[in-house]
């Protein structure tokens, strides 16, 4: 069955169409429009074997959205992205997945009608749900192509149903090509994807996440991946405790159906926060992590490495951090995991936050590991200009 495939020429077409309201009108959402963007330096480096590599990128995104034209709007955003230097030559595909590619891309270009509560975006746009998001830790923002309807009838509860079938990764290698340092296009996502996600806050200090995923199969041999994800979350100042559950299925005859839990606790005394949590996986199958890099929603995820989707898994994860001063933190996490097929691994993150004002901000990442295969250590440096 043929699917969304051809967005942008919907886009014209409803833009088109709007050619019989007052040319005055039109002009007046233009001037109502709102420029956006961020400008980003990424620092990385890892040792690999006792082998050090490193890259510093720089770029970011310039973005635009219209004023209000009888409900419609449109926007787009570019992303670009330059290899200032590296040092790879221990390892000359070490950041190929994430951050070594120049060049720059369309990486927004939707239209958006919204009435009342009610809203539908269509065309290439970010999209952030426990089981559909783009990452956007590297230079290059994950996007999606696709149509997303958002409403709010309902008293303190959002819902979306989206459906997509393309992705735009961090970088080409990311999507199974071959291409070095080249930016990704939108890659078709198997046979499209849908999605129902709601949330609910109708109960006082009760939050509630539930979502579900189907990836359609563009094989004769595999049946669709499906994946269900149910969080809840309770604050009893100065704590809060969720639980989340995640079921997955991905489409094979054996070993298909991953069952996760976890528990999570979380307090803030002042300028002190602290947390622990745990996560389990059944036997019975390894989940299927959500479309996108920043779909990564396991309670014990670390900072770098993530979260650990393997059948028979057990994870743990403790975090502490403080408010040294106005505007600078310093957080500690250790994240531990053992699978049904290996001993156990772990990360430690030594993260350090600054903000200079609203728009400029400095983060820095130290990581070491434990019986994680070669590694070491990872460091990463990010500065951000919000404008």
């Amino acid at each position: 069955m043929r699917k969304i495939t051809h967005l942008g020429i919907m886009t014209s077409l409803m833009l088109l169409s709007t050619q019989a309201f007052s040319a005055d009108t039109l002009a007046k959402a233009f001037e109502e429009g709102k420029v956006s963007g961020e400008i980003k330096s990424q620092y990385f480096q890892k040792e690999v074997a006792d082998k050090k590599v490193s890259i510093w990128t720089n770029g970011g995104n310039l973005s635009y959205v219209t004023g209000d034209f009888y409900g419609f709007n449109a926007g787009v955003t570019v992303q670009a992205s330059t290899v200032t230097a590296d040092d790879l030559d221990n390892a000359p595909t070490a950041y190929d997945k994430d951050q070594n590619v120049s060049g720059a891309i369309l990486s927004q270009a939707y239209i958006q009608y919204t009435k009342n509560n009610s809203s539908v975006k269509v065309g290439r746009q970010y999209i952030s749900t426990p089981l559909l998001e783009g990452s956007g830790s590297r230079i290059f923002k994950e996007a999606f192509e696709g149509v997303v309807v958002t409403n709010n009838d309902i008293s303190d509860t959002t819902i979306l149903a989206a459906f997509v079938d393309k992705e735009q990764y961090r970088t080409k290698i990311a999507s199974g090509g071959t291409e070095v340092k080249d930016v990704s296009d939108f890659e078709q996502i198997q046979d499209g994807a849908y999605t129902l996600y709601v949330n609910n806050k109708s109960i006082t200090n009760l939050n509630l996440d539930a979502q579900y995923l189907q990836i359609d199969s563009n094989t004769t041999n595999q049946d669709d991946t499906k994946a269900f994800y149910v969080t809840t979350a309770y604050d009893i100042k100065p704590f809060t405790i969720a639980f989340q559950t995640y079921q997955t299925d991905n489409g094979e005859d054996t070993n298909s159906r991953g069952k996760a839990y976890g528990i999570n606790l979380t307090s803030k005394l002042d300028k002190l926060s602290l947390g622990a949590a745990y996560t389990t996986i059944d036997d019975s199958g390894d989940i299927v992590a959500g479309i996108g890099n920043g779909a990564d929603y396991l309670y014990t995820a670390s900072w770098i490495y993530g979260g650990i989707y393997e059948a028979d898994t057990d994870a743990y994860k403790l975090s502490a951090g403080y408010e040294i001063i106005d505007d600078l933190t310093f957080e500690i996490m250790h994240s531990a995991w053992k699978t049904g097929t290996q001993e156990r691994a772990s990360e430690t993150d030594y993260v350090t936050t600054y903000a200079f004002d609203k728009n400029l901000s400095t983060t820095f990442v130290f990581a070491t590991y434990d019986k994680l295969a070669d590694e070491s250590y990872r460091s990463r440096l990010y500065l951000s200009y919000k404008f």
